[in-house]
């Protein structure tokens, strides 16, 4: 089936019609994935921030379970020898 005259104008009207929404929406998406972007690079400074924390309290905790280790050590070999 082959198209009127009148339907390509209708067609072309409605087209017409519609660019506009299209460029809008292609402004906003634009926008959008922007926005989005600089989220993003914000969250993943974010995560390596507490990244460098949690190998910082990693670090110390490591520090102070050695070191009551070795004051028990030390208090189980004083009272080892005095007893």
């Amino acid at each position: 089936m082959e198209k009127t005259s009148a339907q390509y104008e209708a067609d072309l009207k409605e087209l017409r019609s519609v660019t506009p929404k299209v460029n809008k929406l292609e402004l906003e998406l634009a926008t959008h994935e922007v926005q989005c972007e600089e989220r993003w690079k914000t969250c993943f400074q974010r995560l390596t921030d507490v990244e460098t924390g949690l190998h910082r309290i990693e670090s110390r905790m490591t520090v102070i379970g050695g070191t009551l280790i070795m004051f028990l050590a030390g208090v189980l070999a004083t009272l080892i020898s005095k007893g």
